[in-house]
């Protein structure tokens, strides 16, 4: 799963493989999928902070996407810590 690459239902052809839609992911339901979809196409995630408060998804949906990796490549909160933590 790609937050900016995965669609909300289709399975999507990419280098010879099947990239999975986010409704196939357990525990995520077709308006969640949406949101999803919809927040990635936006451009404007830069964290999973940004990403909860423009979904509004509910803390289960979004621990599901935490376990499947959909933020792999995104920073908890968009917060710079002067003391490099």
């Amino acid at each position: 799963m790609d937050l900016f690459k995965s669609d909300s239902f289709k399975f999507l052809p990419e280098n010879g493989k099947i990239r999975m839609p986010f409704s196939s992911i357990e525990g995520i339901g077709e308006n969640a999928a949406i949101k999803i979809k919809e927040a990635g196409d936006s451009g404007e995630i830069t964290s999973v902070e940004a990403f909860q408060q423009k979904t509004m998804l509910s803390k289960a949906v979004m621990e599901v996407l935490e376990r499947n990796h959909v933020f792999d490549n995104l920073s908890k909160t968009d917060q710079i810590s002067i003391f490099g933590i």
